[in-house]
């Protein structure tokens, strides 16, 4: 569970509805189906209309995502590389095979049994990155969802907000205290719009991209140490160099930027 992601959400809705309370306001009044209606209607008709399906089926999965990742341990995985080249260098690439049996991530199952068939450096690299590249695509077509929702958002708000003034206009000249309620009333779908995009689309959309590129990195760094067992490196030189890659590790095995990165989630 990506903690740090809901503490942000939380903090985030949680300070817009304190503010508000805490100067007098009633908090059901901020609950206006018909602007909802409006808000988020018309932003997810412009979904249906501006992205294809595909594109659309995505999102689950990439919200599954960034809700549930689990952390990456660079240390662990560049000691499995390593230890996987001292395997390699004893008994030989056919014995990536066992080994890949052993492993449970599938990526990294798959460039073993790769290694083990002794294929080409330049063949094993175009498989894998390929890999890499088709599972950052389907993230980065969730991702323009999200923020294409987080734009047109805010222009479904002033649209309700304008409809609302419309009914307003026409009915001018009645109590002055019922229009006053029906003028704060349009502008909760402006609300709804500027919140949404700011607080939900937007932070979600751009979530996602930071987790695929982090992901990306990682197994491109998998991609490294697979090639250098199969060109024979010699696995302490190779273990540097991966360690080097990722700017150094700090002593939980992670990179010394994951720290920063999961402050600013």
């Amino acid at each position: 569970m990506n903690i740090f992601l809901l503490i942000g959400l939380l903090i985030g809705f949680g300070g817009v509805i304190y503010g508000y309370v805490g100067d007098e306001g009633v908090l059901s009044a901020l609950i206006r189906p018909t602007a909802a209606s409006i808000v988020f209607g018309g932003t997810f008709g412009f979904l249906l209309m501006s992205f294809p399906l595909s594109y659309l089926k995505q999102i689950p999965k990439a919200l599954k995502m960034i809700f549930f990742r689990k952390k990456k341990n660079y240390g662990q995985v560049i000691d499995l590389l390593y230890n996987l080249a001292n395997v390699a260098r004893r008994d030989g690439i056919l014995a990536m095979e066992a080994e890949a049996e052993k492993v449970s991530d599938p990526f990294i199952k798959k460039g073993l049994l790769y290694v083990a068939d002794g294929v080409e450096p330049e063949f094993l690299k175009e498989v894998l990155e390929n890999e890499i590249e088709a599972k950052s695509n389907e993230y980065e077509h969730a991702a323009k969802c999200l923020e294409g929702a987080g734009g047109v958002a805010p222009a479904m708000g002033v649209l309700g907000t304008v409809m609302g003034m419309v009914g307003i206009l026409r009915d001018m000249g009645g109590d002055t205290a019922e229009l006053g309620h029906k003028i704060s009333t349009a502008f909760i779908a402006t609300m709804y719009g500027v919140g949404s995009a700011n607080l939900l689309w937007l932070p979600l959309g751009g979530h996602v991209k930071n987790c695929a590129r982090e992901d990306a990195e990682y197994m491109e760094l998998i991609v490294t140490g697979l090639l250098s067992i199969l060109e024979g490196e010699y696995p302490a030189r190779m273990r540097d160099n991966l360690i080097a890659v990722i700017g150094g590790l700090d002593d939980k095995g992670r990179r010394p930027s994951s720290r920063s990165e999961e402050k600013s989630a």
